[in-house]
């Protein structure tokens, strides 16, 4: 039979039952909206992970001093003079596959400008600190080696600063006060905005590290370093090429523990990609079974239409109408159903989508290949579950079909 004609037969009897139609229609419509969804609000928290490693970066090491053992407890009092200054130095000097290393000392301290004043966090590092994190300027300039060496009073501000001190002025050639210090603002931090721990990483004040130990810190040292593999190197490697480095230069033995932690950046962005990637198949599975059962709504809907249609079956049977043509009606209708389901739920689900951004600030992606998955979709859980209502009706004998009331 021509596929028109079947198309055009089965359209017809969809037609007779609008209400039937359209409530099976509803089924399919309903789970795929959930699909596109909650697929959306995935594939959005997969492109924030991603957007923080292509901003933060995934290669960059934290070490931090950690004391002695002693007793059962570990102590913190003997910490080196020199420890990360000199640290720095030699994990840069000797350590192949890192690209830089910086002392870094944070302090939570009252800024005040002309304007206002805001309590934020001070932290001190060497100009390696701006490669290390990939932190561009959106304005003015990085402060330098010479910085460094003169103790300049200059710093560098992040965008939540800069908007809570100046508001709409550029900071940038402007003076604030730090711990009644006046420090310069030489540059403006490009945004980096809220990162997944939720942390506010534009809301800091960087000035070099020489400047901070002089004029901010006080008697307050530093016990943390910052370091960066090298592009193609793996973050392990570097990791234990300063792990073997801090050991040696500290004169540990064999049998003694580090008196030093390694944090590895790259392993906190692999934790929250595979949380992503477990929360996508958690949301995608709980919506596919919303099509599931909307799958199992159209399956017996269509059989109650062979039931209802047995005695049409039986005169279409009885002038000719081979089993297996009427097993394509049926099975055209059925996927003419989720055809159509499919479509309308790909709207509903890009709708909900957008509204779920618009009030609640999640970032959704919905993808043109989506709407092409919606249907396709839709038309094989159409073959699945029509095929066997389609089947049934192929096999009814004519005569008795005809008989029936």
């Amino acid at each position: 039979m021509n596929p028109l004609i079947i198309l055009s037969e089965s359209l017809r009897s969809l037609q007779k039952n609008k209400v039937r139609t359209g409530l099976s229609v509803l089924g399919i419509v309903i789970g795929i909206a959930a699909v596109i969804t909650m697929v959306a609000v995935g594939e959005g928290a997969r492109r924030r992970v991603e957007k923080e490693i292509a901003t933060l970066g995934d290669d960059w090491i934290m070490i931090s001093y950690w004391g002695m053992q002693r007793g059962g407890a570990r102590r913190q009092q003997g910490m080196p003079p020199n420890f990360t200054s000199d640290d720095a130095d030699a994990i840069e000097r000797e350590c192949s596959a890192v690209r830089g290393a910086t002392p870094v000392n944070r302090i939570t301290m009252q800024v005040v400008s002309s304007y206002g004043n805001y309590q934020t966090n001070v932290l001190g590092a060497r100009p390696k600190y701006f490669d290390i994190r990939r932190w561009q300027m959106s304005a003015g300039r990085e402060f330098n080696a010479d910085d460094m060496r003169m103790l300049n009073k200059v710093c560098c501000i992040g965008a939540t600063v800069a908007r809570e001190l100046f508001g709409a002025v550029n900071p940038v050639g402007e003076t604030v006060r730090i711990n009644r210090v006046a420090f310069d603002i030489v540059g403006l931090l490009e945004s980096k905005g809220v990162g997944s721990d939720g942390r506010d990483n534009d809301d800091t004040v960087l000035v070099p590290f020489t400047s901070l130990e002089r004029y901010l810190a006080g008697s307050e040292r530093s016990g943390t370093l910052l370091a960066a593999a090298k592009q193609g190197y793996d973050p392990a490697t570097a990791r234990q090429q300063i792990r073997d480095l801090l050991r040696q230069r500290h004169r540990l033995a064999e049998d003694e523990d580090d008196d030093f932690r390694i944090f590895d950046r790259s392993l906190t962005m692999q934790a929250n990609a595979e949380a992503t990637r477990t929360f996508n198949t958690l949301l995608t599975t709980i919506a596919s079974i919303s099509l599931l059962v909307g799958g199992v709504g159209i399956m017996n809907i269509m059989l109650v239409s062979v039931t209802e249609r047995t005695r049409e079956i039986g005169l279409r049977m009885a002038i000719g109408a081979a089993g297996y043509q009427v097993l394509e009606q049926f099975l055209c209708e059925a996927v003419v159903l989720c055809g159509m389901g499919g479509l309308f739920g790909f709207i509903l689900g890009w709708l909900v989508s957008k509204l779920v951004s618009w009030n609640y600030g999640w970032d959704t992606i919905i993808s043109p290949w989506m709407a092409g998955l919606a249907v396709a979709f839709a038309t094989l859980v159409g073959v699945f579950f029509g095929f066997y209502p389609a089947w049934r009706a192929s096999q009814l004998d004519p005569i008795e079909a005809l008989r029936y009331e």
